[in-house]
């Protein structure tokens, strides 16, 4: 019974995204057929039209898998409408592109944005729909929060703000209830969240969820990370995970710098209109410098000098004392405040990528003084330095300016574990989407110096 139910769903969710597929790759072929394939110089028939049906389907469905626009249960719907709605205007983009070149000419934009309002009307529509009957379909899971200690339940306090999936129905400390005891809370509920459990009991937990059908949710430790990102091999008929140090290939090093290099030099030449009326707008503001240096940490722990755009005050840390931006910080000038919310003061870092103390993709750079400061209470914070410093990074898509440094290291450690050309460029393209997110450049809060929390998940 439940097996059918499940197959069910899967195929009213499935039905619902190849509808949308359909729907987006029908029209673009039918503007391609009736308004541009009839005026190129060699016009395409039949096979030809179908092949390009299949590239418009190919670039939707990339685009849409990069930015989660599929992710219907797990994501909330603001951020499915705005990822489909990337991933159009990518597919009407390209595909504007692919028609120019096929008619050696720029051909109307017109169409296109038709289409794009259309089909954004329709994604907006799809989503609030497939969004509905997801829930209707899917009641909340009965859930127990098992938590270590308060900086373990603080991360997983989101949890309750997503009541459309889970529905919180007790809150166990580890260090207080035996497993006997949790076992049978578990009796009456349909998921179990883990945080900060030590490992011999969180294993356990996980093992009863498997034979009782549960579903357990595990944040993991900056251990399991590790572990995880290493290399499955056999030796002598028995599985093992080799972890070792960050050894990147040859090609691909050779990749990633020659990808540096050229971005930089473009970004250059085209942002210079940018940066030259950016730095106006600052010398006008206060007269002060329109740079500022700052020492960072890079590959190996090696010192470089990164630099920005200045969005604060000339005197900001005159009592020397090292510290993160704050939401509403009044060291932020006018100006500033406008350049830190469009990233506007990240853009000279492009000078830090062409001299190769930076790269476009890798761990942000952190002050010495704040690392120190984090390595006291957590030495695995030095482990990000197995990659250089990036412009974005695995930790700035999926988290925030003050996300706390062991989240953040593990997310580091996730993308030094799976570095890619591709990896790099999926990056590449979330940043486009996370810019245009708010929250994801909120300061820490008043009475905090870096983002680091009063406790530390065991590791």
């Amino acid at each position: 019974m439940y097996k059918r139910k499940y197959v069910k769903e899967k195929l009213v969710l499935h039905f619902f995204k190849l509808l949308i597929c359909a729907l987006f790759t029908g029209a673009m072929s039918f503007c391609w057929v009736r308004y541009y394939n009839p005026f190129i110089p060699t016009p395409f028939f039949r096979l030809g039209n179908y092949l390009l049906a299949v590239l418009f389907l190919g670039i939707y469905i990339s685009f849409v898998k990069v930015y989660g626009g599929f992710l219907v249960g797990t994501s909330p719907v603001s951020d499915l409408v705005f990822s489909q709605i990337i991933a159009i205007a990518f597919l009407q983009a390209i595909s504007y592109v692919i028609f120019s070149l096929l008619s050696y000419r720029l051909v109307s934009v017109v169409p296109f944005i038709i289409m794009f309002i259309a089909f954004s009307v329709f994604a907006a529509l799809w989503v609030v729909a497939i969004n509905t009957i997801y829930f209707k379909m899917h009641a909340p899971k009965k859930t127990i929060v098992v938590f270590n200690n308060v900086d373990s339940y603080l991360s997983l306090k989101g949890i309750r703000s997503m009541d459309q999936r889970f529905k919180v129905v007790r809150t166990v400390n580890s260090g207080k209830t035996s497993l006997e005891e949790l076992f049978d809370y578990m009796r009456s509920v349909d998921a179990v969240f883990l945080c900060g459990v030590p490992s011999d009991y969180r294993n356990e937990v996980v093992k009863h969820c498997i034979a009782k059908g549960k579903v357990a949710y595990v944040k993991p430790k900056i251990s399991d990370t590790i572990i995880r990102g290493g290399r499955t091999i056999q030796l002598m008929n028995v599985p093992v995970y080799r972890c070792k140090r960050s050894d990147t290939s040859i090609f691909y090093s050779f990749i990633k710098r020659t990808a540096d290099i050229v971005f930089s030099i473009v970004g250059i030449v085209v942002l210079s209109p940018v940066m030259f009326l950016t730095a106006l707008a600052i010398k006008l503001d206060d007269g002060g410098p329109v740079f500022y240096k700052q020492t960072r940490l890079t590959l190996n722990g090696k010192k470089f000098q990164i630099i920005k755009f200045r969005s604060m005050k000339v005197d900001a840390e005159k009592d020397g004392v090292a510290r993160l931006a704050k939401d509403d910080d009044d060291r932020i000038t006018k100006v500033g405040k406008i350049i830190r919310k469009l990233r506007l003061d990240e853009i000279p870092q492009i000078f830090n990528i062409l001299s190769g103390s930076m790269s476009i993709v890798g761990p942000r750079p952190e002050r010495p003084e704040i690392a120190k400061q984090y390595e006291e209470t957590m030495p695995e914070f030095s482990l990000r330095l197995q990659a250089k410093a990036g412009l974005t990074g695995y930790a700035q898509v999926y988290g925030k300016y003050n996300t706390p440094p062991y989240d953040k290291v593990q997310m580091d450690l996730m993308y030094i574990a799976n570095q890619s050309v591709l990896e790099d460029i999926r990056l590449i393209l979330m940043t486009l989407k996370i810019m245009f997110i708010p929250s994801s450049t909120q300061g820490v809060e008043k009475n905090q110096k870096t983002a680091l929390r009063d406790n530390t998940e065991n590791k």
